[in-house]
């Protein structure tokens, strides 16, 4: 992954934030990049509040803001990684898409993940998945509490698409490049074939399957691809992506078709 110039990191600057964090400076650090630390303001204010006093009370929402991210960030040893702060004020599932998509320059998000995977989840979708839905560049997804481990064993669990095979040399490239051992795992009864020295492995499922390869193979990181979905899709159920970014244990990051590290 040597093109990582400038990640993107959303938080909401809670407890739960600072390992992904951590882990996101640990990166930075790997590659030489830059860090977006973005806090998105939910607002508060009142719709119903004159034109004049809603600006007012929104201003004074993001300063408070901006105090609070430059609090949370000097508990932090940043190793003279460049760090750019930005507040905005909405909703972070539609904002975090949003901005990403707006700079260009931006090769990468981190995102710690803090949403249950509940039945109202999985109706509504959480920051996370729409994240993944919405944004052009990967998405790097880490699980509560991880620590940064070097990456020394990964695997590439492959989508339900037949043109898998698309993004096989950037994550070969990925796992050149931290010297990693790659599996490359598929749904049993998936059609494939190996080729010289690929490492291939059935799975009866993405999630318990998933789950104890991880586990027994000692991995450091997970690698998939994200279809692009219509609007209908969207609306009325996750992809396996999004799946496996709410239940995977260890980081998942999701490349996405149309961009690739």
């Amino acid at each position: 992954m040597p093109q990582i110039k400038r990640i993107l990191f959303p938080t909401n600057c809670s407890i739960n934030a600072q390992k992904a964090f951590a882990y996101t400076l640990a990166v930075a650090k790997t590659f030489g990049a830059s860090i977006d630390v973005l806090y998105v303001a939910k607002p508060k204010v009142d719709i119903w509040a004159p034109s004049v006093m809603r600006f007012s009370l929104l201003q004074e929402e993001k300063r408070n803001a901006e105090k609070k991210l430059d609090q949370w960030l000097k508990t932090f040893e940043v190793h003279n990684i460049p760090i750019h702060k930005e507040v905005e004020a909405g909703y972070a599932r539609e904002i975090i898409g949003i901005y990403a998509n707006e700079r260009e320059d931006i090769d990468l998000i981190v995102m710690g993940i803090n949403d249950e995977y509940s039945l109202m989840k999985i109706i509504r979708g959480t920051v996370v998945s729409a994240t993944i839905d919405a944004a052009n560049m990967p998405v790097l997804v880490v699980p509560k509490g991880i620590v940064f481990q070097d990456i020394r064993n990964m695997a590439y669990v492959t989508p339900l698409l037949k043109n898998w095979r698309a993004v096989l040399p950037q994550v070969q490239q990925i796992a050149t490049n931290f010297a990693a051992k790659l599996l490359i795992t598929h749904l049993q009864g998936a059609t494939y074939e190996a080729q010289e020295g690929e490492e291939h492995i059935d799975l009866d499922d993405y999630a318990s399957a998933l789950n104890s390869l991880v586990y027994n193979t000692h991995l450091h990181l997970l690698v998939t691809m994200a279809s692009n979905r219509s609007a209908m899709q969207r609306l009325f159920r996750y992809s396996k992506a999004q799946k496996m970014a709410l239940t995977s244990t260890i980081p998942l990051l999701v490349l996405k078709e149309q961009k690739v590290l």
